[in-house]
């Protein structure tokens, strides 16, 4: 249903679309149709023979949309009113931003600096991060997240069985099943994806991370050889939790 559809009979179609969604919600239950997507590879330059060299960009149902919102909404206000987002997650998180995370470092380095102390940081980026997303690892974060009752079984529900096409030069693929990643194109792929990351630094000894999304900076004062060892080792519980997590760095 294209938006436009939606936008110009709001008034007449909200009250169905309402119970509609409400049932959808109540009954953990969510038609094939709303979880189908279809993805046309974006050209981003370089050899047009690469598959690498295009950018998959999904179009999922419109209406589905719609509640993604409101469910998101909820989610995210359950996040920060229970203090459970990762304090150095800047992404898509209100308030936070790339900006917002540069000024964090920019902090860490400048106190640091101040004090007349060494400051080492290291950057790392998961390979392919959203799309390599185990759902029945994320579904247990969910959990872990006190995400659960009705959103966490119609989030279960969101997750599963879901199915793509892909649309190019005029022609369009059979139906292929999503095996990994959180949704692309969806509105609550953000959202379950810092979630999934949440816990990334759960295990260190002292070093401070800063977060967009999977864009990671991992910094620590260094004033001895024993600092130095402690960043190793946290820079190792990373790698420890992306390959438990079927992520790679």
């Amino acid at each position: 249903i294209p938006a436009k559809f939606l936008i110009n009979t709001k008034d007449s179609i909200a009250t169905p679309l309402k119970l509609i969604l409400r049932k959808s919600l109540d009954e953990g239950k969510i038609p094939d149709l709303f979880k189908l997507a279809y993805v046309t590879p974006i050209h981003k330059g370089g050899s047009k023979l690469k598959p690498e060299q295009y950018r998959p960009v999904s179009l999922t149902s419109h209406v589905m949309k719609i509640f993604e919102r409101v469910v998101k909404r909820n989610i995210m206000k359950h996040l920060i009113e229970q203090n459970l987002l990762n304090p150095g997650q800047h992404g898509f998180v209100p308030g936070r931003s790339t900006k917002t995370q540069l000024l964090q470092h920019y902090c860490d380095i400048f106190e640091t600096l101040s004090e007349g102390t060494r400051i080492d940081t290291i950057f790392l980026d998961f390979a392919k991060a959203f799309d390599k997303v185990d759902h029945d690892i994320l579904l247990q974060k969910v959990a872990k997240h006190k995400i659960k009752g009705k959103i966490g079984f119609w989030l279960k529900e969101f997750l599963n069985n879901r199915k793509y096409r892909v649309v190019a030069n005029g022609e369009m693929s059979d139906v292929q099943d999503v095996l990994s990643g959180v949704p692309q194109g969806t509105v609550l792929a953000a959202v379950l994806f810092i979630i999934m990351i949440s816990d990334v630094d759960e295990n260190f000894k002292s070093s401070i991370v800063r977060l967009f999304a999977d864009d990671t900076r991992i910094s620590r004062k260094i004033t001895s050889e024993e600092d130095k060892v402690l960043l190793q080792k946290d820079l190792n519980v990373i790698y420890d939790w992306a390959k438990q997590k079927s992520h790679e760095i």
